[in-house]
């Protein structure tokens, strides 16, 4: 059959249109599988590589808030032990001064817990089983006179209110003082009410044989305790005691007892608690012996060891030694002073350990949090991004599944159309794909002012909003972050002008005269520090001198050295001459005892050279003794130098006025203990002992500048890499005058 034009154009067009729509559809479809596949493989790389910046980022975040609430922790317990050694020491002092002067204070009696009903924060007495009843006059004597501390008991006791403490003071005779504060069952203290007591306890309790007793005076200098005691409350509850002590002395320098102040240690973990609102953790502080000293935890490698015998309490477990290796490294970092956040094993389970040192006590504090819930946060996050993007390729599989049922029943003329379609359907999906993997990229590379413009209406568009929302975030903590940088830089800022104000204040022209030679330095252990000198001219022909060290470092010590320095310049020009160097003193510390209510005291030597006679007055108040040497005989020794109690925390004190006569050519080396106490890497200070060796061993006549540059490098020569602990003055007066031999 012959097939006509019409028929074959027919059958050209008909085959022309299915050949190119099979042909078409053949290239659609295999494009289509291709852009399919090439999308998939880029939103799980998309997802893959989001959830784990994120996870990064949060984990990092959260270590480092869990290192931040672990040294705010530290900080808080390291303050109040510094407050309560502090307290034990000014106590301590108090006593010393009592048991030293008796003819200053009349006999104080006190109430027996045994017979008299004894109110909160009201001291009263007990007798050690073997002096109750062999009570000698000397012992009633000594107790009469010890009981006037009890005003100072009840006094440093109020600021402790809220805790369970105590205050007390032990005798070597067995005597004991004490007042106590007892919370209720609601956290309240109140002072009128009235103290219960175990008589069974009393009639037993020797304070000799406690362990802040033992250790005080062991140590013959204020110490922290570690826990001790186990006090029974009402509700059959019970808690442990820390705190601090102090030994105190008599005239002659023989320790006659120890004084002292404790807490509860749930008090401590109390007040913390309320400082922060982690839960779950596990709370524990290590002696620099890996020891655990303090701990939320009552059983298990964690425990505190809670013998009250001394002996058995050092022999506690060791940290270092434990059988899990993580808790034993970890360990050992906190022994040596370390901070961080480690991984750590506990009984089988994953944890992070947070530590920091504790400067004040020499311990370590470590905070536990289990590894679940720092993943937690990170886990949630990735969750979000895998759901995401399940439902991106859902979403997709969709769309092309609906084109595939156009390109088969859709009509041949259509296939221009489903062609366009399928290309604008197949840009539509990879634009804003390609988009955000670039801007992802963008972000992980640090452009955070980077912004996704993505409109899909779906989930793409999603996606964008939440990385915008992320970098929005992202921005607002590095901007916070570089507001608390520049807050520290100002800081930084003020202490480098207060050093300087503090430097300015302290002489540095020293007179070049031929009757004296005089130099002086001051090396401070922090920016600004609490040392200081002066020197200045009464008249033509008497000189003043001070060399003082106030107590603590930093910048209330620098304040109240420059109150203390003022203070003694003004009274000394005012009526040295009238009154004598004495009471210039004595009404120095009643000038600095008004309104000081921190405490704060300062170690002063003061001295009038009379450069005519050679004639040296001086009062020591609380101060290192001076070295003098004497050229007539080429000898150095300590100058004799009275008790005289330290300036500013108790006032009506009387100080001694002392006389000696410089010869032509003698010296005298004024210093504070930042030279006799610096330490070692060892923790070995200089002694008092090496220091008068060494100036008799070196050459005192030489000029005061290699003299005090020969001693500052015998101190380094100890010290060697250790970090200077305390603030370090040198003061050398050598009288060149008219020799007072025939005088």
């Amino acid at each position: 059959m012959k097939l006509n034009i019409h028929k074959k154009v027919l059958i050209l067009v008909l085959g022309a249109g299915l050949t190119t729509f099979l042909v078409l559809g053949i290239f659609s479809y295999f494009g289509e599988r291709i852009v399919q596949r090439d999308m998939e493989a880029m939103s799980v790389e998309l997802g893959e590589k989001s959830a784990s910046y994120t996870d990064d980022l949060l984990t990092d975040q959260l270590k480092q808030t869990l290192g931040e609430l672990a040294k705010a922790k530290a900080q808080f317990i390291d303050r109040e032990m510094s407050i309560t050694k502090e307290d034990a020491l000014v106590l301590a002092n108090a006593m010393t001064e009592i048991m030293s002067h008796p003819e200053n204070y009349a006999p104080k009696t006190l109430p027996d817990p045994r017979t008299d009903p004894v109110k909160q924060g009201e001291p009263y007495r007990i007798y050690a089983p073997d002096i109750r009843d062999n009570l000698t006059p000397e012992i009633l004597q000594e107790h009469a006179l010890a009981s006037n501390i009890r005003d100072l008991l009840a006094e440093l006791l109020k600021g402790y209110t809220g805790y369970n403490a105590t205050a007390f003071v032990g005798g070597e005779k067995g005597w004991y003082i004490c007042a106590r504060l007892i919370r209720d069952e609601n956290g309240d203290t109140d002072f009128n009410a009235t103290i219960s007591f175990s008589y069974e306890r009393i009639y037993e309790f020797d304070p000799r044989k406690r362990p802040w007793y033992v250790a005080a005076k062991n140590a013959g200098e204020p110490v922290i305790s570690d826990l001790y005691g186990t006090v029974e409350t009402s509700g059959a509850h019970s808690y442990q005691q820390i705190g601090a002590s102090a030994p105190f002395y008599d005239a002659q320098g023989n320790m006659i007892g120890v004084a002292g102040l404790d807490s509860s240690n749930e008090d401590i973990y109390n007040e913390i608690n309320t400082l922060t609102s982690d839960k779950g953790s596990i709370n524990f502080v290590l002696n620099e012996r890996g020891e655990v000293i303090f701990s939320s935890q009552d059983s298990g490698v964690l425990a505190v060891n809670t013998s009250d015998d001394l002996v058995a309490r050092s022999g506690g477990r060791d940290l270092r030694q434990s059988d899990e290796r993580t808790i034993a490294h970890a360990a050992w970092k906190m022994v040596g002073g370390e901070h961080g956040v480690l991984p750590v094993v506990l009984d089988g389970k994953n944890f992070y350990l947070a530590f920091t040192p504790m400067p004040e006590t020499g311990w370590s504090f470590g905070m536990i949090v289990d590894e679940l819930e720092i993943l937690r946060e990170t886990q949630a996050t990735r969750d979000y991004f895998q759901e995401q993007v399940t439902t991106l390729q859902q979403q997709m599989r969709r769309e092309y599944s609906y084109v595939d049922e156009l390109a088969i029943w859709v009509p041949a003329v259509l296939l221009i159309i489903l062609f366009l379609m399928s290309k604008s359907l197949s840009q539509r999906f990879v634009k804003p794909i390609h988009e955000l993997s670039d801007g992802v990229r963008d972000i992980a590379s640090g452009n955070l002012d980077k912004k996704l413009d993505i409109h899909t209406g779906d989930e793409i568009e999603h996606l964008a909003v939440s990385f915008n929302a992320m970098t929005a975030e992202l921005q607002a903590y590095m901007a916070n972050l570089t507001k608390v940088t520049a807050e520290r830089e100002r800081l930084a800022t003020e202490l480098d002008v207060a050093t300087d104000i503090q430097r300015g204040m302290l002489p540095k022209d020293f007179p070049a005269r031929k009757d004296f030679e005089l130099l002086a330095t001051m090396t401070p252990a922090k920016e600004v520090g609490g040392d200081f000198y002066d020197f200045y001219f009464l008249d033509e022909t008497h000189l003043a001198i001070t060399v003082a060290d106030v107590s603590g470092k930093g910048i209330p010590a620098a304040l109240f050295m420059v109150i203390s320095k003022t203070i003694l310049n003004n009274f000394a020009k005012t009526f040295y001459k009238r009154n004598g160097l004495a009471p210039v003193v004595e009404a120095a510390n009643e000038q600095l005892c008004a309104n000081n209510e921190a405490m704060m005291f300062v170690t002063a030597f003061v001295g009038v050279l009379d450069l005519q006679t050679g004639e040296f007055v001086y009062v020591n108040a609380g101060h290192n003794p001076p070295v003098v040497y004497r050229a007539e005989s080429n000898h150095c020794e300590f100058l004799d130098v009275k008790k005289n109690f330290v300036m500013g925390p108790m006032d009506g004190i009387p100080f001694v006025e002392q006389r000696t006569t410089f010869k032509r050519g003698d010296l005298i080396f004024i210093y504070t203990d930042g030279v006799t106490e610096a330490l070692n890497v060892a923790e070995e200070e200089y002694l008092p002992e090496r220091l008068i060796a060494f100036m008799n061993s070196t050459d005192c006549a030489a000029d005061l500048e290699t003299l005090l540059a020969n001693i500052r490098s015998d101190v380094a020569a100890h010290v060697g890499e250790a970090e200077q602990s305390d603030d370090i003055t040198m003061f050398a007066l050598r009288f060149n005058g008219k020799d007072t031999t025939s005088a």
